[in-house]
């Protein structure tokens, strides 16, 4: 068989994703075994509307077919990059579906419609929205004070706590360099003490334990500070991050 004899029936078959094909009326037409596991149907459901298939809330949320008609005029529109709904398969679950649309060049105008089960994936993104606020919650409440540096050397985070310890306002920290919270005349040893930590093997030091730590606030006081400091790679590069509590009198030295 060429492709030219490649039939639209064996065409749906073959793509590697769900696919169905619905007309201007929203009247499902043609779907291939994908689509049908989806929907959990033995065979797909020609005839029946798409609407079928949408669970109340869907259904009140939006108008399936100006939307479709949209979406196939509109195919590069911004805020239907990633467009994700919720249908009620036939044995009555709930499904989230990645779906894209395309105006099929047919007379009179059909839609092919694209759908991939994205249901696990946003319940894992789900969780992971869930554990990022209560980290961030923990961060904000915690009594010491958090720096996040990235590779420059420039802050990048700062919690409420390291805010207060240092004297800057909400969000004043974000963008400085990292020098700017040390002493003149230790900022040349701790950068190059940063960037051997870098290039160390071990992910995490407790600063306090090899010499004190001094600060400097953004009134020009100097503060000893007990300091553990690790280091992470992630997508963006290293980031370090500072653990820091301000201590009692110690005796200063570079660090």
């Amino acid at each position: 068989m060429t492709f030219d004899e490649l039939t639209g029936a064996g065409l749906l078959g073959a793509l590697p994703e769900a696919a169905l094909v619905i007309d201007g009326d929203g009247v499902i037409v043609a779907g291939n075994a994908l689509a049908d596991a989806i929907l959990a149907t033995p065979d797909t459901p020609v005839g029946e509307t798409i609407v079928t298939f949408l669970p109340e809330h869907e259904r009140n949320r939006l108008d399936p077919l100006a939307w479709l008609r949209r979406w196939a005029d509109q195919p590069q529109a911004p805020e239907l990059a990633h467009v994700r709904l919720w249908c009620r398969d036939r044995e009555g679950h709930d499904k989230a579906l990645r779906v894209r649309v395309g105006a099929l060049p047919t007379e009179p105008v059909r839609y092919l419609v694209m759908l991939a089960d994205v249901t696990e994936e946003q319940a894992r993104q789900y969780r992971t929205r869930a554990a990022h606020r209560l980290a961030a919650r923990v961060l904000a409440i915690c009594a010491d004070g958090i720096v996040n540096v990235d590779e420059s050397l420039c802050v990048s985070y700062a919690n409420p706590a390291a805010e207060r310890l240092f004297g800057y306002g909400t969000g004043e920290l974000v963008g400085r360099p990292l020098a700017a919270l040390l002493p003149e005349r230790y900022r040349a040893d701790h950068e190059r003490y940063m960037r051997a930590f870098a290039g160390e093997a071990s992910p995490s030091r407790l600063m306090g334990q090899r010499a004190a730590i001094r600060g400097l606030t953004r009134d020009g006081r100097e503060l000893p500070l007990d300091a553990s400091i690790t280091k992470v790679t992630t997508d963006r590069g290293l980031v370090f991050c500072a653990i820091l509590r301000e201590a009692g009198p110690v005796q200063s030295a570079a660090v």
